[in-house]
């Protein structure tokens, strides 16, 4: 396994993977590193700390998650078949 660090802490690698890092200024054949780009001021997402409000929902989504189904008077009958083994996997 490889690490490096990034911008935002270590990038590391535990496969196959490319970090591309894009420099308009950097000139055709120059092969330098570019250092990370520089974001523009509070152009970062952040994780949301204020307080959290109930999500909204439709009429039909108050009560239970599932809708029940009326039951039958006649029984349903299921066939069960134990598997005798894993042949053929």
């Amino acid at each position: 396994m490889m690490s490096g660090k990034g911008p935002f802490g270590s990038v590391e690698m535990g496969g196959m993977f490319s970090v591309l890092k894009v420099c308009r200024e950097q000139k055709p054949s120059k092969y330098m590193d570019p250092a990370w780009f520089e974001h523009p001021e509070g152009k970062v997402a952040h994780e949301y700390q204020g307080p959290l409000t109930e999500p909204a929902r439709f009429k039909a989504e108050v009560g239970q998650s599932m809708r029940r189904i009326q039951e039958s008077s006649t029984p349903t009958e299921v066939q069960l078949r134990e598997p005798t083994s894993h042949h053929g996997h």
